[in-house]
């Protein structure tokens, strides 16, 4: 539960100026409720799981054992108890990088891991070392070093907190405009422009981001670290 009590901290710490944004128009607009479903709430319902909260078994549906534990986190967190992930407390829920107790070894561990399945086939809807396709490669690796991600690469991109490409660090996300409109690729960046990934032409390699094609293709950048 260390992680709990950082959020408690920075909770307390920043209360203060997340209260002034509750009264700003469009500050609480609804992220997910009770009855929704889809992989925005399966996202919430593995970051609660990592972060010690009860819920059996995640099920993509915004359902009473949901939205109990999204209250008990807002009360943890010092948030407005409403059960309801507006935009503050998605931004506290979901924000690896502040309520995580992840440091260097956790990254050093990471891409030692990804490096492991250097070509391994692209599989579409792959998540088995026996074959992957781009996201089930980041939620496969990830989850070895105890971070459960959602399945797709639109749902990761909203994971943690945005960084621009010259803040780029190993162990970032990097996610590109491929086959359809927004994040629909995503690799973790291994430092010296260079990034991993499951790529439908090569399988799992490391590529460089200023390949043509993929700095062409460039969307964005997450930090979950």
């Amino acid at each position: 539960m260390k992680q709990v009590y950082k959020l408690i901290i920075y909770g307390m710490l920043f209360g203060a100026v997340f209260g002034l944004l509750g009264a700003m128009p469009g500050a609480q607009a609804k992220t997910a409720e009770a009855g929704e479903e889809g992989d925005k709430i399966l996202a919430i319902q593995l970051r609660l799981i990592d972060l010690g909260y009860n819920i059996p078994k995640t099920t993509s549906v915004f359902d009473e054992r949901t939205a109990r534990a999204v209250m008990t986190y807002q009360k943890q967190a010092r948030l407005s108890q409403t059960g309801v992930v507006d935009e503050i407390t998605w931004h506290f829920l979901m924000d690896y990088g502040k309520g995580g107790n992840y440091g260097k070894k956790d990254v050093v561990r990471l891409l030692g891991i990804a490096s492991r399945f250097g070509g391994v086939p692209y599989v579409w809807g792959g998540e088995t070392p026996a074959g992957f396709d781009c996201s089930g490669f980041i939620q496969y690796v990830f989850r070895q070093v105890g971070i459960n991600l959602p399945r797709t690469a639109d749902v990761q991109y909203e994971l943690g907190r945005k960084v621009t490409q010259a803040e780029l660090q190993p162990g970032d996300l990097v996610f590109f405009e491929t086959y359809e409109p927004g994040p629909s690729h995503d690799g973790i960046y291994f430092g010296d422009g260079k990034f991993i990934a499951a790529n439908s032409s090569t399988g799992v390699a490391v590529v460089s981001l200023g390949d043509p094609y993929w700095s062409s293709k460039y969307l964005g950048a997450r930090r979950l670290f």
